[in-house]
């Protein structure tokens, strides 16, 4: 198993939710500051994955790349209707 370089880093969280990380510490058999890790871990991982997305869509905006509202609409509708469209395509506007 690989070991990666840890560091303390202290927090305040709300009472009720230091309970619930307790909680699923113990069904896990890991411990609080595990549990923690991996939440923040993900929470990272979604963030940075938004933030490359946001630039992407910006450079593409300022390449003068677009997709038109009406594919997005288009698009939103088939997806919340379960359907696995692919998303729409830039184009130069």
């Amino acid at each position: 198993m690989i070991e990666m370089a840890t560091t303390p880093f202290t927090t305040r969280i709300d009472r009720d939710l230091k309970k619930r990380v307790e909680k699923i510490a113990k069904h896990e058999d890991r411990s609080a500051s595990y549990v923690v890790n991996q939440a923040i871990e993900a929470m990272v991982e979604d963030r940075e994955y938004t933030y490359s997305l946001i630039s992407l869509g910006l450079q593409q905006i300022d390449a003068g790349e677009t997709i038109s509202e009406a594919k997005m609409d288009k698009w939103v509708e088939e997806w919340s209707q379960g359907e696995e469209t692919p998303f729409p395509k830039a184009s130069k506007a």
